[in-house]
Parts: structure tokens; sequence; C-alpha cells
């Protein structure tokens, strides 16, 4: 006969049933049940969880998300993604468990591996997908960065997998990389690949914007606020963007002052504009961009670390160019396509043309070389582009030695500490340049994110010393 007891003696077992990962904490964080599958994600075994609290874990490395204290101050659901120590992506589901009273007690966190089923969503429209890409490129009328969406580099595949699992929640992204890499790209993607696709998209660049401009630009005003106002007031683009996606490009060259302003619309989902003294409320999904190491900012005192660590939530590093290069060809490609019917002739790339695209280093990454291929189709007479044609770039040049041009410090009469250190530096320096953020760089390196912070913290100080 059933009985309450009879539940609870089994309430492990039937938690192991379910296919997604289950893991139960009090209202203080602490772990009180995991299921089978929630070991499996995360690699951590259940006696190593149970009795442990989620924000050691977030200090140790292994967690990056905690929504326990948000969930038990809200009372509220709670969505977000996960990024655990073993390289998973998971979509985190957080519910509140409450009392007789409406206190809450406990946390029901269900977890989804999103890596996987992205990855296989992924290979099933990847092609559909790409034509609509080219579609929308060809149609006429169509300006700015309508980049196609080449995936054929596993780095690109990789990213486009955890984009395709951002895009499902609401939760803000944060994309990482050089200037031209397609921040804006892959913005849209996320954008239109959500619940918010028919919503609109409303692109800031916080860069180009003059300083004087910014706050009724992105937060609007009301009637009589400024002298030359306009007498009805006007709506801000944040909220222009409500019900849809707010995408902030070069976030990085934000105004402090701004940037408490956006604090408040991340943290309370308000708008407050110029000259009224009542917020009103926006349901907007933010896209933050920036080529910046935000953590660098943060350090200088540019950047505030409130706003970092709102805006760091589901964070994308985009590769540059030269590091994809499968990926070259076949964008050199859909953009001859695009501008040759533009501008309506028939080119096509000689194999010495292609050879110095795939060799070239692509300092401005993927708007380089569209900029290129719309001035090959504007300039060439002739039906087929030649390596002659494209004397405005070169190839990488390597040493004799096949060290890329590196080469070693002076030796003589030094200690090998202080050759080793000048190595190391020459290192940390081309890897930022190379990756663009301390977070990318301590991945590549395999080395801890805070060693490496340290490391050019003490290289941008020997600078000044």
């Amino acid at each position: 006969m059933y009985s309450p007891q009879m539940l609870a003696d089994y309430i492990e077992q039937l938690c192991d049933t379910f296919r997604d990962a289950i893991c139960v904490t009090d209202r203080d964080g602490v772990v009180v049940l995991v299921n089978k599958r929630h070991a499996e994600l995360t690699g951590l075994p259940r006696e190593k969880m149970l009795g442990r609290n989620v924000r050691d874990m977030v200090q140790s490395g292994v967690l990056d998300v905690v929504l326990n204290p948000r969930i038990v101050e809200s009372g509220e659901k709670i969505s977000s993604v996960q990024n655990v120590h073993n390289g998973r992506t998971v979509l985190l589901d957080g519910y509140p468990v409450k009392d007789a009273e409406g206190k809450v007690v406990f946390v029901v966190t269900v977890i989804r591996d999103i890596t996987a089923l992205t990855e296989l969503r992924e290979e099933i429209t990847n092609q559909r997908e790409l034509l609509e890409t080219f579609q929308s490129m060809n149609a006429e009328g169509v300006t700015g960065n309508q980049y196609p969406r080449v995936v054929r580099s596993q780095s690109m595949q990789r990213l486009y997998a955890e984009a395709a699992g951002i895009a499902e929640t609401d939760a803000t992204v944060l994309l990482l990389g050089e200037t031209g890499v397609g921040k804006d790209v892959v913005a849209r993607h996320i954008h239109s690949t959500s619940h918010r696709a028919e919503a609109p998209f409303v692109k800031v660049d916080c860069g180009s914007i003059p300083e004087n401009l910014i706050e009724t630009e992105l937060f609007g005003y009301v009637p009589g606020s400024f002298s030359g106002a306009s007498k009805n007031g006007k709506a801000g683009l944040v909220e222009a963007a409500s019900g849809g996606t707010l995408f902030l490009d070069e976030i990085g060259e934000l105004p402090m002052i701004m940037q408490s302003r956006l604090l408040r619309v991340l943290q309370d989902w308000e708008v407050l504009r110029v000259g009224a003294t009542v917020p009103k409320k926006v349901d907007v999904r933010v896209i933050a961009a920036t080529n910046k190491d935000l953590e660098h900012e943060v350090a200088k005192g540019t950047f505030r670390s409130d706003l970092y660590y709102r805006l760091k939530v589901a964070v994308l590093h985009i590769p540059p160019l030269r590091s994809r290069r499968v990926d070259i060809l076949p964008l050199a490609q859909s953009f001859l396509t695009y501008y040759s019917r533009k501008y309506r002739k028939n080119m096509r790339f000689s194999r010495e043309a292609e050879a110095i695209l795939e060799e070239y280093a692509w300092p401005g990454n993927v708007r380089e070389l569209e900029n290129l291929v719309q001035g090959l189709v504007v300039t060439c007479r002739q039906g087929e582009i030649e390596a002659r044609d494209m004397a405005g770039i070169r190839p990488r040049v390597h040493s004799e030695s096949g060290n890329d041009g590196y080469e070693l410090p002076s030796i003589e009469g030094r200690s090998l500490k202080s050759i080793m250190k000048e190595v190391e530096n020459s290192l940390l320096k081309a890897g930022l340049k190379r990756y663009g953020s301390i977070s990318e760089l301590s991945r590549q390196f395999q080395m801890d994110r805070s060693t490496i912070f340290r490391k050019v913290k003490e290289l941008e100080a020997s600078k000044h010393g």
C-alpha cells in the first residue's frame, strides 16, 4: 500500500529515470539531491555533490552560474546557460518549491545538455540555413554586413552549435572577437533562431553615436526635457527593441555614465527617459559585442565591473579568420557570387588568386575579405581574377627557420630566468593580439584565467615602469 515514506525511500531511483539532470538544493544553496544524469553531465560523483554549497563550486571553478540565490529572493522560475568545467554547455531551468506560507524552501534545477542537442540540430538544418543566407544576400536592396554563414571549420561549427542552444533562452549574450569577424552576423543569427525572431532586432553602435546624444538615443526623452526636444517626446532604442533583441555593438566604447544607465536596464528591466520621473518596463533580450578585453578594461577602471558581470552570462568567442582558413575560400566565393550579380558581371578566381587569399593573414577579418572582393568585382575588366589583380594584399611572410618570423631573444650574458620571462611576455602579447581576451587566451594556453590575468598585469606594469 502506498505511503509518503515509500515515496521518500524511492525518490533517488525515481529521479534517476529522468533523461535530464536534476539537482535539488535547500534555500541556502546546499545540495540535498542529485540524480545519476547530473553526475554524467558534470563529471562530479553524487557523493561529492551532496552536502556541498553550490556557491563553493563556483569559487572552485566547477560551475560558473548559480540560480539558487536569485530564485530564493524572487520566488520565480529562472533560466540560464551554464558552462561546466568539463567543457559542456548546458541549459538550466530553476524552479522554487514553497511551503504553506509561500516561503521558498527548496530549489529544483533541471539541467539539459544543449551541446549534444544543438550539434544534431545544426547538422540537419545547416544546408537549409545556408541556402536562406545566400537568398537574402542576393535579394535586391540588401545592404550592410550580409556575411554568409560559412561553418566549414570546427571552431565555427562549435560556435553555431552553442549559439543555437543559447537562442532558446533569453540569457544575455556577450560576443567577443576582433574587429570584422562577424559579431553582427552571429547576433542576428541568435535573434532569428529565438522565439523573438518576429520582433525587432535593434542594433546600437556604441562607438559611433556622439557622447552628447547617446543618452537620448538609447533611453529617449519626454516632451520639453531640453531645448530643441520634440514636443511629443521620443522613445529610445532600448524601448524600440522591447519584445525583441537589443544588439549593443562595441559595448566597450560606451561612456561610464551610460554604463550606469545600462546597468539599470539589465538589473530591473526598466528604462527611465531623459526628463522622466517614472520608469518604463521593457522586455528585451540584450546581446553585447566588443573587440576589447573587458576584464582588462575593468582593471584599468574604464569599464564597470558590475556591468561586465551582468553581461557575462553566455559568452561566445568568435575566432579570427586567420585561425579558420578552411572558411576563407567559401566566404570569398560567396561574396564573389553576391557582388557579381549585384554589378551584373560574371567573375571567378584563378587558382593563383585563391592561393593568395588562403595565405593572407586577414588582419581585418571577414570585413576586409568582403571589401576586397567587392573592389575586385568593380575594378577587374576580365572575367577571371588573377594574382596580379590582388597587389594590395600579400601572403604571410615566413622566416627561413620556419618559426613564422619569430626570433629568439638575445642570450649573451643573461640568466635563463630573464630569457624565459622575455619569451613568455612575447607569447602573451602575441596571444592577446590573436585571441582578443584573457578568457580565450587562458583556454588556448590551458592555464587558469587568474594566472594569465596576473601575468598580463605584470606585463602592463613593466611597460610603464
